[in-house]
């Protein structure tokens, strides 16, 4: 490496040092902020939170810990702001939201992907199998890369005629009965490498729509200086959108795009995912692997959708804005300041800074209070709740139940899924049988999505029944509830 090289190297370091994802790994409370951010952004969980449900994540998340000897300096509104302040979090408020959103940043998201990378997998206890698999990624992307840039015809047919042969091979040993099993370990490791290039490409996905926030801002403040005539100012906003296709990032996002205007590669990306994750092997990954695989396409069309989004609407947007009032009050007030300054600037030299010039500038002022009427700041004001002790469960009207239904957030596909499936094999049952059936993989929320099923299509037998569950913690829990049974009748009414 060269001398100019080196130094360069060193100056991208010392930025990178100072962004937002190194401050991450490099903070004190690296491990708090990382097992939080996991555990309120899983990779096939919504990658937006409204505030109220993730302080109300966050609100148990401290209490686990605090239950594990660690103990939290702040309460979770302050925890979720100094995260937006230092750039992990963002904070939005979507169009016909009724309030403000978190999602994870491109630095954050960078940060926990590597900390996921550190940390010990299951299968790095079988010796070398995740080298494997990259390894073989690595083989097949040079085998393709050597036939696509090999400009000799000979070469390429011989490449292409022992392609040939090898798939020929393979179809007498089909035809024969013979197949290759393809070890469970390394099939399941396979699909933990796609899992973590998906995550890596939503990855690149928000980095497309911060750029886009950027340009956005950028364009708006180049409007408001150009001089010249109105057909130029679109042209300048059609040639910022297009800068965004150029990036490494934009032209993947692209790519996908394309794909997703393909309805039969579509088809086949959608059936192809659900039928590896229904594979043997996928027994040896763990339960988000399998959602993550299984939901592979429903994540990458909702994040690129998002995307597409955004970029028409930052197209609209300043489109409306170069029409708009606001643009030529803005203009306006541009063109004023840079009127005086320019004067200022002419006078430099000829006036000086005392001088009388026959001009008043009345000043913003500050309040001035004295110290009595100020409040001595009291920690216990603000000091964290005692914890909640144990209560003796008690019955619960359906009314409170639909309302901790209403917030929480509740895998309603799957429980549904198990519901038409259990009725369909047995015909009859409430929620203590779908919970005896099927693991509460959500707790306390899978509880209240079986309830929320049995209020809304079942009978009310006017007695009740013990549900029996073992949290997200691993902790067998109980409790009363009013007994509602569901019939065969009510699969088609559950959609």
């Amino acid at each position: 490496m060269s001398e100019a090289s080196t130094v360069a190297q060193f100056q991208d370091l010392k930025r990178l040092r100072e962004a937002a994802a190194w401050k991450l790994l490099g903070a004190d409370t690296a491990a708090l902020v990382c097992t939080c951010l996991l555990a309120l952004f899983p990779s096939t969980g919504n990658r937006q939170v409204n505030a109220a449900t993730l302080h109300s994540k966050l609100d148990s998340i401290l209490e686990a810990l605090r239950a594990a000897g660690v103990e939290p300096s702040q309460p979770a509104q302050g925890y979720a702001g100094d995260w937006v302040s230092s750039g992990w979090l963002r904070r939005d408020f979507p169009q016909g939201a009724q309030e403000e959103h978190f999602s994870l940043t491109v630095a954050a998201g960078s940060a926990l992907r590597i900390v996921e990378g550190w940390r010990p997998s299951v299968t790095d206890s079988a010796g070398g199998v995740r080298l494997e698999s990259r390894l073989a990624s690595v083989r097949s992307l040079m085998r393709e890369l050597d036939q696509l840039t090999d400009d000799d015809p000979q070469a390429r047919l011989a490449s292409l005629y022992a392609e040939k042969a090898a798939i020929e091979y393979r179809i007498q040993e089909v035809e024969a009965g013979r197949m290759t099993s393809f070890d469970e370990d390394r099939a399941a490791e396979r699909a933990r490498e796609i899992v973590a290039q998906a995550d890596q490409l939503l990855g690149d996905f928000d980095r497309v729509r911060d750029q886009f926030e950027t340009i956005h801002l950028d364009l708006r403040k180049r409007l408001l200086q150009h001089e010249g005539s109105r057909r130029e100012l679109v042209e300048q906003v059609l040639d910022g959108i297009d800068i965004i296709r150029e990036t490494d990032a934009g032209r993947a996002f692209q790519a996908f795009w394309n794909l997703l205007l393909d309805p039969s590669e579509v088809s086949i990306f959608e059936e192809t995912s659900r039928a590896l994750a229904s594979r043997p092997f996928a027994s040896k990954l763990s339960f988000d692997e399998r959602l993550s695989l299984e939901t592979l396409k429903a994540r990458l069309l909702s994040q690129a959708t998002d995307v597409h989004e955004v970029r028409g609407r930052f197209v609209s947007g300043l489109h409306a804005y170069v029409r708009s009032r606001e643009y030529a009050e803005q203009r306006r007030i541009m063109q004023l300041v840079s009127q005086a300054h320019r004067a200022a600037t002419a006078l430099v030299g000829h006036i000086r800074p005392n001088q009388e010039i026959g001009l008043n500038f009345d000043r913003t002022s500050a309040a001035v209070r004295s110290l009595s009427q100020w409040s001595l700041h009291d920690p216990e004001a603000s000091a964290l709740a005692p914890r909640i002790e144990d209560h003796v469960p008690e019955l619960a009207s359906p009314e409170e139940l639909r309302h901790m239904v209403l917030r929480a957030e509740v895998d309603m596909r799957t429980i549904k899924a198990n519901v038409r499936e259990y009725l369909g094999a047995v015909g009859r049952a409430s929620a203590g049988d779908f919970l005896k059936a099927y693991p509460a993989s959500q707790g306390l929320g899978t509880v209240l999505g079986y309830l929320q099923l049995a209020i809304k299509h079942g009978q009310f037998e006017k007695n009740q029944e013990l549900l029996e569950w073992v949290g997200m913690d691993g902790t067998p829990r109980a409790a009363w509830s009013p007994r509602y049974t569901m019939t065969l009748e009510c699969i088609n009414a559950i959609n």
